[in-house]
């Protein structure tokens, strides 16, 4: 069975960045999903695409589908036969549907009793055959973030459709999509080389585009167009600021990378970086540069989608540019004019959530969530105050920065400053945490308010859908007590969160639900990112033993048993205490009699465990875990093996048997106060 290259470009208007993004990286699944649900081999699925089209290139597409013989069960004998053999509707249509006769059906034992099975053959169909039907469905499935309609409305996708490529090695797929019938004509760039042309051959694809001046390929579109622009930056005497957004915003939205560098009045350079860079980015799509001291220059790189007059779109760009700065300008001029403290009365109009208040309201739970700190109070108390700035409303995401800047000029001081912007922190996976105890306290207050709050009123992620972004909030927490300053008692964190609702009023629930379903959150979020490094039964049996305070007390935890783990006694220990744990749990604490220590073993672990077993709780209760199981491999091992070697526990003699089992237990219960050995998987 032959197999080839097959090709489909489907050739639409220009697309928005996001949608091109958000098509390719769903389609090679859908596709494949498709072929194997149709038994069609194939080998490896690309998706290549440019603002003007979205392209497949699978390898080794067979010929044919695979042929089919399964055994397929049907109904139960009773629903199917009559007792003298006559068939029933059950068996006439389970047949028929497998395209056999009725004679040709079997009946088999099966736990659930007799039942009818039946087998289905079918030749595999030529693949040209089966693609027309199996592309329209792939069409239909494409996502975007918005589609649109056209024509009759009867078809909707992220743009309409000019043209369609489909071809399995150099034969064309007689398809349909859109309205568009399939064929080999393809469209080079629009502006660099706008004829059209006839594709060959599958294999011919991405060298013919790139012959048209399209870099189909994302990959090596997205090569050029950093090494054109990190050239554009060293020519203009600085260095381009990366940007990761702007990397994948500007490669969707060109087919051959251009760069050109423009200038803006150094003028602008009295405002905040922050803001400079923000229209930059946010209006234009623009990178921003930056001198070899780090000082933002007055040029800024744009990818474009020609090389054709790069000097008139420079004096457009600068042109536009100047009036986005001038805007800011303004913004910035009015906010210092009107200033913070004129602002952070305003919060009291701005809604945080309908059930929990206003966010001048959230502003006076936060500072008296940190109320034992006074920069930190003090930063709670403006730290929202930018929410309600023009700048702010105009660049969301400068929240937090433009409130540190307002405050510094404004003569607040520079810890208060720094602890309204660094309270957001962590936004995201790549950002750093706070820098000092004051700012992360209120980072953690924050955190632990929007928790409280969404989780009283019921607003709990579900699967995929976490509107007020509480799974990395709790990740944020997590990262403070980690990286930070400042350790984080959850516990006591949350419950002085919903003291502060309580205050006021809040419908947040009943304290005990509330609290009790967070620390089950909060246990979730923490064995994620912890099993991200350790063995997932670690991390469980660190989380058994844990009260759900300090973070870094269960930190502690985890790298005690995890280096207990690469000790030579630990696989016996490990076994012993599971055994002890499982022998002893059900008996009540109780002091073991020495009297009743008749065999020469027990005697022995006795006297060990009397030895050392009040060391290692005194290392427990101080936190020092690594010490307290250090101590236990090096003590214990071998009293505890030659324990359950020699005696039986479980003798007739009930005040030996429970004198037994309180010695196991009062070792059991000491580990397990540090972690459940029983969770363990080895």
């Amino acid at each position: 069975m032959s197999a080839e290259t097959f090709l489909l470009e489907i050739g639409v208007e220009e697309l928005p960045s996001s949608f091109v993004a958000s098509a390719l990286g769903a389609m090679p699944a859908l596709f494949g999903a498709e072929l194997d649900n149709a038994r069609i081999d194939h080998g490896a699925i690309r998706a290549l695409g440019t603002p003007r089209r979205l392209t497949l290139l699978v390898e080794g597409l067979a010929e044919r589908q695979a042929d089919l013989a399964e055994k397929v069960s049907g109904p139960p004998k009773a629903a199917a036969f009559e007792e003298d053999g006559t068939p029933k509707k059950g068996a006439i249509g389970f047949a028929k549907k497998l395209g056999i006769p009725v004679e040709a059906l079997t009946i088999e034992d099966t736990d659930k009793g007799p039942y009818v099975f039946g087998r289905r053959d079918e030749p595999g169909a030529p693949v040209a055959e089966v693609l027309p039907e199996l592309l329209a469905r792939f069409f239909g499935r494409i996502p975007f973030p918005k589609s649109m309609r056209w024509g009759d409305g009867h078809i909707a996708f992220g743009r309409p459709v000019h043209w369609v490529v489909c071809l399995r090695g150099g034969a064309v797929v007689d398809a349909e999509l859109a309205g568009v019938k399939a064929g080999r004509a393809s469209r080079g760039h629009r502006f660099l080389s706008p004829a059209g042309f006839d594709l060959d051959h599958a294999d011919a694809y991405v060298e013919r585009l790139r012959e048209a001046r399209v870099l189909v390929d994302p990959a090596e579109r997205e090569r050029v167009m950093l090494e054109r622009l990190e050239a554009a930056a060293a020519q203009a005497g600085g260095a381009m600021i990366e940007d990761a957004f702007l990397v994948g915003e500007n490669l969707s939205m060109v087919e051959e990378p251009h760069v050109i560098c423009g200038t803006f009045d150094a003028a602008f350079l009295e405002l905040p970086d922050e803001v400079s860079i923000g229209v930059m980015r946010g209006h234009q799509r623009y990178f921003a540069l930056r001198d070899a001291a780090g000082k933002l220059l007055p040029r800024y790189l744009a990818v474009v989608n020609t090389d054709r007059s790069p000097e008139i779109i420079i004096r457009g760009n600068d042109r536009v540019l100047r009036a986005r700065l001038a805007d800011a300008r303004f913004f910035v001029e009015e906010d210092r004019e009107r200033g913070l403290e004129a602002m952070a009365p305003q919060l009291d109009q701005v809604v945080f959530q309908a059930k929990l208040g206003s966010v001048g309201e959230r502003a006076r739970r936060l500072m008296e969530a940190v109320a034992d700190d006074p920069v930190a109070k003090e930063a709670a108390r403006l730290c929202k105050a930018d929410l309600v700035s023009l700048i702010v409303g105009e660049f969301p995401e400068l929240q937090g920065q433009m409130g540190r800047f307002y405050a510094e000029r404004s003569g607040v001081d520079l810890e208060v400053a720094r602890a309204i912007e660094e309270h957001y922190l962590p936004r995201g996976a790549g950002d750093g945490v706070p820098t000092t105890a004051s700012a992360a306290r209120l980072a953690v207050a924050e955190r632990a308010d929007a928790l409280v709050g969404c989780f009283g009123i019921g607003l709990v992620p579900s699967g995929s859908a976490d509107p007020f972004a509480l799974r990395r909030a709790t990740l944020g927490v997590i990262r403070v007590a980690l990286e930070g300053p400042i350790d984080v008692d959850v516990r006591a964190t949350l419950a002085a969160a919903h003291a502060a609702y309580e205050a006021q009023a809040k419908p947040v629930g009943a304290r005990d639900e509330v609290l009790q379903a967070l620390d089950e959150f909060f246990r979730g979020r923490l064995r994620a990112h912890f099993a991200a490094e350790l063995p997932g039964d670690v991390v469980d049996a660190c989380l058994g033993a844990w009260a759900g305070g300090s973070v870094r007390d269960l930190r502690a935890r985890l790298d005690a048993l995890d280096a207990f783990r690469g000790l030579p006694a630990y696989e016996a220990l490990a076994v012993a205490f599971k055994r002890a744990y499982n022998i002893a749990k059900d008996v009540p604490p109780g002091d073991v009699d020495a009297a009743l220590l008749t065999e020469p073993a027990e005697q022995a672990l006795a006297e060990r465990w009397r030895s050392v077993g009040a060391r290692v709780e005194e290392h427990a209760a101080a936190g020092h875990y690594q010490e307290a199981l250090t101590l236990v491999a090096e003590e214990l091992r071998e009293p505890i093996d030659r324990f359950f070697e020699e005696v039986f526990v479980m003798v007739e003699d009930e005040a030996v048997r429970t004198n037994r089992l309180r010695l196991l237990g009062s070792i059991a219960r000491t580990l397990t106060a540090i972690a459940h050995f029983h969770l363990l998987s080895a």
